[in-house]
């Protein structure tokens, strides 16, 4: 792939499904999440891929753990996201009248809320409130 150089930065170019990129397009149309120009949103994409794959834990411990919760959500250590300080990383799972908010992923269908509405104890505080919630 062609490469060329950009102050002390080096870029390079790659191919991209068409049909993916008018969907990255329709969202930076609609000013969703901030993002300005594809390519903010690309390697953002691309960075937060790589942290997924690369920051395994190596322990025997579990990749994700509850640790609180409570009638509002459930707070998450995910030992993926761990960094040279920390285990971990705290993720906030919010819970409302018929779905689910992973603050970390600013979304409702990712792996966190996932983990969060398949414990037994969120299971019955959303049962006790009649909310029925499914990623």
């Amino acid at each position: 792939m062609p490469s060329e150089e950009n102050s002390s930065h080096k870029y390079t170019t790659i191919r991209i499904p068409k049909e993916l990129l008018d969907e990255v397009d329709q969202i930076i149309r609609l000013r969703k999440r901030g993002y300005r120009n594809k390519s903010e949103f690309i390697i953002e994409a691309l960075r937060k891929r790589v942290d997924e794959l690369t920051l395994i834990p190596t322990s025997n411990l579990p990749v994700l753990e509850h640790f609180n919760i409570d009638e509002q959500g459930v707070r998450i250590l995910d030992r993926t996201l761990s960094s040279k300080t920390s285990q971990g990383r705290i993720i906030d799972v919010y819970f409302k009248p018929g779905n689910v908010w992973c603050d970390y992923c600013q979304s409702n269908n990712c792996r966190h809320a996932e983990f969060a509405l398949s414990l037994p104890a969120v299971q019955d505080i959303l049962s006790k409130k009649g909310w029925n919630i499914k990623t």
